[in-house]
Parts: structure tokens; sequence; C-alpha cells
């Protein structure tokens, strides 16, 4: 999509606040989406975006929060553009209908007007003959080449061990296991971002947001990869912590440790709530 149109009052609406900065990379933003018909996920915006120093990459992130909804999977989605992306495709994919089957009738139409029907009484006179150049080879005439190898070099090459390769998508799973995450969490993950690895910027914002809520950056991914997402943010975590009830470990810990904490600073104490059995005291007779 090599062009796309603008509404400068909207723009000016809702994106009249941004520094020079910030516009700058809004709008370069907005122009590599349209062109490769795409959104992207932080790793790419900063790519397209050419974001190099602090300044600029704050500046792309600020821009993705405040106009894009970041996905599952880790994509940047803005609802209006994807709109115009679904249907210029669609245009797209009707004009090239079209165009075909205005070829198939142009083509069809010219074989039935060039063809012409046989006459039966009219035979084939023309005889195929060999060129008068062409030198056919003798049964004594040596071969062209002659390669001398044995039977044992052939099968060594025919058995020679490929060097087996590694894809985008397996390297990015082995990127996850190399910090310690399991491959069974790596993999879904990985799958989930369509095959691409995370750069250090979006590792930097896992672990940043993994810190909020207390967890360790394995323990965030491996919560991502159970609940079918692409990357980890806080305000996810919590939502479906809510959810689910789910606590980790360290929560755990930490919530049972300050309940002890409690209870040895005078907090709420136990109470023996066992019924009490009364003493029967019975008469002893004389002898």
């Amino acid at each position: 999509m090599h062009y796309y149109k603008r509404n400068l009052g909207d723009y000016a609406k809702k994106a009249g606040r941004l520094t020079m900065l910030e516009h700058g990379a809004y709008n370069q933003l907005l122009d590599a989406i349209y062109d490769r018909e795409e959104f992207p996920m932080l790793e790419d915006a900063l790519d397209w975006t050419w974001a190099r120093d602090e300044a600029e990459i704050t500046a792309v992130k600020f821009v993705l929060s405040k106009f894009f909804d970041l996905q599952e999977d880790g994509r940047f989605i803005q609802n209006r553009i994807k709109e115009e992306l679904e249907a210029y495709k669609a245009k797209a994919e009707n004009n090239a209908r079209i165009a075909k089957e205005r070829e198939e009738k142009r083509k069809n139409g010219k074989r039935s007007g060039n063809e012409a029907s046989p006459v039966v009484h009219e035979t084939c006179e023309i005889e195929h003959e060999a060129s008068p150049n062409h030198k056919p080879l003798t049964n004594n005439q040596e071969p062209l080449t002659s390669i001398d190898i044995s039977e044992e070099e052939s099968s060594q090459v025919s058995q020679k061990p490929k060097t087996p390769r590694i894809t985008k998508k397996q390297a990015a799973i082995n990127e996850l296991v190399a910090l310690g995450l399991d491959a069974k969490f790596a993999q879904p993950i990985i799958e989930k971002r369509n095959g691409k690895a995370f750069s250090e910027v979006a590792m930097d914002e896992i672990k940043e947001q993994a810190s909020l809520v207390q967890l360790t950056v394995i323990e965030a991914l491996e919560f991502a990869a159970k609940q079918d997402w692409g990357s980890f943010r806080a305000d996810w975590y919590q939502n479906r912590v809510k959810q689910q009830g789910y606590q980790s470990s360290a929560q755990q810990t930490a919530n049972e440790q300050a309940k002890w904490d409690e209870f040895l600073n005078g907090g709420p104490q136990f109470v023996d709530v066992s019924p009490k059995k009364s003493i029967l005291i019975e008469g002893v007779g004389h002898a």
C-alpha cells in the first residue's frame, strides 16, 4: 500500500499535543505499517522507526501505548488502520480477479478466431527429417566425459552427513531455553509470535513488567506460555490472576510469611474451638 488518506483535522485533534520527537515516531510508524500492510511488535516498531537512543525509544513506546492496543501475540493494533488495510486488500483481490477473467476471455476469443476446421481430404505431406548438420553418435564413439572415481569414494560422497539447518523459529526457542526457560514453555510463546525472537529491548521490558508483580522473568514467561500469550505485561497478569485466583510460589510464601508476622506481632490469635468435656465425679461406696 503506497499511499493512504490523512485527515489533518482528525490528526491534530488526536495527536496535537505530541512533542516533535513523538510526532516523528508516530508518522514513521504509520508509514511503515501502511507500506508493509502489517502491525508491529515492540521490536519491529523500534526497527521500522530506526529508534536508536533512549529518547527515541521512549517516544516510540509512548506512541504505541497511546494510539495502539497491545494484543496477546505481542502486536500493536489500531482498529482504524486495520479496517483501511482490510478494505484495500479486498479491493486489490477483486481487481486482480477481474483482470484475470478479462485476460482469459481475450485469450479464448483469439484462440477461437485463429483455429480453422481441418479439411477431410487434405493430407499432411510434411516429413520431419533430421538436420543435415547433425552428426549421429556411432556405437564405438568414446564418451564425452570420463570420471575416474571408485565405488568406495562414491559411497562416501553420498553418505556425507548434512549439517542440520536451524530455522529462525528454532533459534528464537533456543534463546529462551538458554535463559533457563523449559522448551515446553518456550515453544508456544515463539509460535504465538509467528517465530520471531525477543529483542534485547523487549526482554528488558518483560523483566521490568515481571518485577512489578514480584515474578522472575522465567516465572513470567512460564505464566505467559500457559495463557497462550506471546509476551508478558503486569496488567495482563493481574487481570488473569483475579479471574483464576492464581498465585506464584513466591507470592504464596510471602503471604504465609505475612500471616505469621501478624500473629507474632499480636494479631489474630488461634482459638481452641474444640468442645470441652465435663469431669464426672462418681461416688465410691464404703466397704
